[in-house]
Parts: structure tokens; sequence; C-alpha cells
């Protein structure tokens, strides 16, 4: 029996993992926990505040305390869920220029995550990134985006044309352009529902066609089921 814990960026990230690979993972005899990085106090609510990362270092120091706190049990096991768009740049963070002005976005993802196993320093903690963000996901079938839009088959088609022929997970992160600013664009609602819709359409195209069709998220994958 393997324990896997998982330091998650968001709220879409924590129900992806809860509802999608926890179920999975099960059946391997592999039991997940995730949980959100803490940023910092919430002080209206007088509780830690979790999600987002604009700080590398509030990550970082998150990854160790989970560790610390585990003892370094042979059992347990460590990785990350994270998205490539708006990933910190400060100079705490190991992504540096030289990784930044990688072109090939497969090259320059295992790069940082690299960077980051080095900087982590533990022998079963395994970094992923997501090429480019959550978002990339639905973009595998942006059909199934009907079952929680059933009026907007058109923008969902204009959405469709835009990404034809592109990969989901070289889908870029600028500002105008990433998966999620994509989506938005023609289902603009989607943008104060993304915790909600995101992983319930993720969950709907199925880990089978993620894995199929986004070939980063794919080798993350098979990384953990491998854990010994």
């Amino acid at each position: 029996m393997k324990y896997l814990n998982i330091i998650v960026e968001g709220n879409s990230e924590e129900a992806f993992v809860n509802d999608v690979l926890v179920k999975h993972f099960a059946s391997l005899n592999i039991f997940i926990s995730a949980r959100k990085i803490k940023t910092g106090w919430d002080k209206l609510n007088n509780k830690p505040a979790k999600g987002g990362l604009l700080k590398y270092i509030k990550f970082r120091n998150d990854v160790l305390r989970w560790i610390e706190s585990d003892r370094n049990q042979p059992q347990f096991w460590y990785t990350s869920m994270l998205d490539l768009y708006a990933f910190p740049k400060d100079d705490l963070s190991p992504y540096k220029d030289n990784i930044q002005l990688i072109s090939d976005p497969y090259t320059k993802i295992v790069s940082l995550e690299t960077a980051i196993a080095q900087d982590i320093n533990h022998p079963k903690f395994i970094p992923y990134v997501q090429l480019h963000e959550f978002e990339a996901f639905l973009l595998v079938n942006p059909d199934k985006l009907i079952t929680m839009y059933p009026n907007e088959q058109t923008g969902i088609n204009r959405l469709k044309g835009e990404i034809e022929n592109k990969k989901p997970e070289e889908i870029n992160e600028s500002i105008q352009t990433a998966p999620s600013k994509r989506i938005i664009k023609y289902l603009p609602d989607y943008e104060g529902q993304k915790a909600q819709v995101g992983p319930l359409v993720a969950e709907e195209i199925g880990l089978t066609a993620l894995r199929l069709n986004c070939p980063h998220f794919n080798d993350w994958i098979t990384k953990l089921e491998n854990v010994t």
C-alpha cells in the first residue's frame, strides 16, 4: 500500500484529483490525499488561506512541511499539480530565464520540473506542472462543454474551430490565448464557474482520453502508477 500526497494549485485541481484520480489510483492500491497550497492567513475567517501560486516559496514551504510531517515514512510519496500559466518568476523560483526562453513546450516543462525537483531535493517528490493550465483538459473534447452549457452550441463550435489541429498541451500561455481565455471568449459564463465546471467536464471527457491527448500529463500519471 502506498500513499500519494498531492499539493494542488487551486479548487479545479483539487476537485479533479478527488473526483478522477482518487478512483483510478485506489484500484492500484495507491491512496491519494490532495490539498491546496497554503498561501497565508485568512484574517476574516481566522483560518489558513489556501489556493493560488503567486510566490514559489509558498509552494516550496508547503511541500517541505508535508514531507516533514510524515517523518519520511517509506510508503509516502509526494507530487504537485500546478499550472505553467502564470507560474511564479520571482527571485526564489527555479523558473529562470534560461527555462522561460525554451520554445518547445515539452522541453521547457521537463526542464522546469527538473529544476523544481532539484530545489525540493527529496527522493519521493515527483513534480508535475500542467501544460499550460487545467483548461487544456477541456480542449481535449470541447463538445463535452455542452453538458454544462446546453444553449451554447454556437460558442462551442467557434471554440472548436479556433483550436482545430492544435494539441491541447501546446495551446499557449498568452494572456489572450491560454486555454481558459479561449473558453471564456466563447463561453463568458465559464469565467465565474471555473472551479465547478472545469473538473466536471474533465471527468466527463475521461482519464483515458486525457492521457491519449496530453502526453505530458500521461507521463506523470505513468510515473505515479509505478511508485514503489
